[in-house]
């Protein structure tokens, strides 16, 4: 890790924004207490895709450890925010708990509709066959 720590901010960035999905990151990363990266992680937090999953996803477990520990200290910074319809209750949740009911700085919100398919994660809309 130390050698991580030796690179610049930007090279940094540049692997920090190859992982998928990002959420993935953040609970790997924020609670650590290395500073640096939880610095660089959460000043570039202002968009949070949540639309990566799919029935049965293995990233399912993950999203207990996400509202519990990312998701407090990046909502003010979350200006864009896209999930399925499925977290709506969570968010919703976690909003009313945390925020007063809201995301302060949210500028931009996406909720999309449509589901995975279970084995390959291809995209399908509701009503295909």
């Amino acid at each position: 890790m130390k050698e991580l720590l030796d690179l610049p901010d930007e090279m940094i960035l540049a692997i920090i924004n190859r992982v998928k999905p990002k959420f993935l990151l953040l609970c790997s990363l924020i609670g650590t207490g290395n500073n640096r990266l939880e610095r660089i992680v959460l000043e570039k937090s202002h968009s949070l895709d949540l639309t990566f999953d799919y029935y049965k996803s293995p990233y399912e477990a993950f999203m207990k450890r996400f509202y519990a520990h990312a998701m407090p200290c990046i909502y003010n910074n979350i200006q864009f925010l896209a999930f399925n319809l499925q977290h709506l209750i969570d968010i919703s949740t976690f909003a009313e708990e945390n925020c007063g009911g809201n995301f302060p700085n949210l500028t931009h919100l996406k909720i999309m509709i449509g589901k995975k398919c279970i084995g390959t994660g291809t995209a399908f809309t509701l009503g295909e066959p």
